[in-house]
């Protein structure tokens, strides 16, 4: 992608829990930029993970508590597109502005690549 990296405010702060996913320039500095995928296919910073509440195109990504009984939290990764899918919706991560939506997915739209920094080759995307 073009530089661009989710964020949220106040790392580590109980009071970012809730908020809309924000995307801003990299700082190279990890905290409220540092993101993992995880195994079991949540995307997981210091203390949330992403959560879309919407059904719809334009609906938002959150950051939220592991719910472990929601199914709104799971995402895949397709390496070819390089496109984050919410497994409940079937749409892709997409930047709006400043903020993260997801929306119908479209194969050409930059805005729906994701890379991540580090992986490990023996553990696949």
């Amino acid at each position: 992608s073009s530089g661009i990296n989710a964020e949220y405010g106040n790392a580590g702060s109980s009071d970012t829990h809730g908020q809309q996913l924000g995307l801003y320039g990299c700082h190279k500095m990890g905290n409220n930029q540092f993101w993992m995928y995880r195994k079991d296919h949540r995307i997981m910073g210091l203390l949330y993970v992403f959560e879309v509440l919407g059904k719809t195109p334009g609906s938002s990504l959150n950051l939220v508590w592991i719910d472990y009984n929601s199914n709104l939290q799971f995402f895949d990764y397709d390496t070819r597109t390089s496109h984050l899918v919410h497994r409940a919706t079937g749409l892709c991560v997409d930047r709006d502005g400043n903020k993260a939506v997801v929306n119908i997915c479209n194969e050409a739209a930059v805005s729906q690549q994701w890379t991540f920094q580090y992986t490990y080759p023996d553990r696949p995307l």
